[in-house]
């Protein structure tokens, strides 16, 4: 009977390992999806005001206020990095799938200006649109079967 119950234990150890390892990688794939959703989103023509690109006899057609940012250099679209994080709480794996765009202006982070907008600037909010596109994908991420 010892053995037995020897043999169950260590089969529900690797069992709890195979499962925390899948979860710590459906969390980075999570991130991927985040982070390719991002790039979607801030693609694309916009609808509001044209622009003479400096220096150059090209235009741009900058973002109205209420949709996502325009790309104009592309900085702000390719800033996007994929920081997935797990971390032990109290016996449990926390997870956390993020992306962030470190991108400053002023030492302001440029994402968090054109989401809530400024002074002189009316908000050109793309966060939501990010989570929309995503939470499907990430859904079926984390609820497909965890041992085979």
């Amino acid at each position: 009977m010892g053995k037995a119950a020897d043999q169950m234990g260590q089969n529900a150890k690797r069992a709890v390992e195979e499962i925390e390892s899948q979860i710590i990688s459906r969390t980075t794939r999570a991130s991927l999806v985040l982070r390719n959703n991002a790039k979607s989103v801030l693609r694309g023509q916009r609808h509001g005001r044209r622009y003479r690109v400096p220096y150059t006899k090209r235009f741009y057609t900058a973002s109205a206020p209420g949709e996502p940012p325009a790309v104009r250099t592309g900085a702000f679209r390719s800033s996007w990095r994929m920081q997935p994080r797990t971390e032990r709480v109290n016996g449990n794996l926390l997870t956390h799938a993020r992306i962030v765009s470190g991108l400053k202006v002023n030492g302001h982070r440029l994402g968090d200006l054109l989401e809530n907008g400024t002074t002189r600037m009316a908000p050109r909010p793309y966060k939501k649109d990010i989570i929309d596109k995503s939470t499907g994908q990430v859904q079926r991420i984390f609820k497909a079967p965890y041992l085979r």
